[in-house]
């Protein structure tokens, strides 16, 4: 609404470099302090609104949320990340707010340099259970072990890191 995107969540999984989990993932939850788009509200949203209306906003959760993508030795990947990060510059503009600067990667990308095929054709087994809303197409912390699992299975096949891919194809 107004131009401008409103977060309700930011779900990330921690791995190490062999994108071993190192926590369970978890999606912080945040009041968008916005009415909700009609689509969002009908196709996409797992949570009861009065449930985020209840959580603190973005600029409260923003101090976490940066910590978690920039730490030290820390790279971000997202698939399709530039929407993310479209929402999350949207949010730090709207509480006027310093923009996160964090080395991001997006598996997408890394996708069509590696596989040349769409990620719907890679054999992705995903058996772990994430309660009762799973059903829905968009909770946040199974979209980041998703992409995680998708990320891992492209790169074991070429034994290259993100950075690496990156590097060699040229992308930006």
């Amino acid at each position: 609404y107004g131009g401008k995107a409103k977060i309700y969540s930011f779900g990330y999984v921690i791995t190490d470099q062999n994108f071993n989990m190192l926590c369970p993932p978890e999606d912080i939850l945040i009041n968008p302090d916005s009415k909700f788009d009609p689509y969002v509200k009908k196709n996409i949203l797992v949570y009861d609104r009065t449930l985020l209306k209840s959580m603190p906003k973005f600029n409260e959760r923003y101090v976490t949320i940066k910590k978690l993508m920039t730490a030290k030795d820390v790279i971000c990947l997202g698939y399709g990340i530039d929407n993310d990060l479209k929402f999350l510059s949207d949010e730090c503009e709207r509480y006027e707010l310093k923009k996160i600067k964090a080395k991001v990667y997006d598996v997408q990308k890394i996708i069509k340099a590696v596989e040349q095929k769409p990620a719907r054709k890679l054999n992705i087994e995903f058996t772990e259970r994430f309660g009762e809303q799973e059903e829905k197409p968009h909770r946040s912390d199974i979209d980041a072990v998703l992409t995680m699992m998708v990320c891992k299975n492209v790169l074991e096949k070429v034994n290259k890191t993100p950075v690496q891919v990156y590097k060699e194809e040229n992308i930006k």
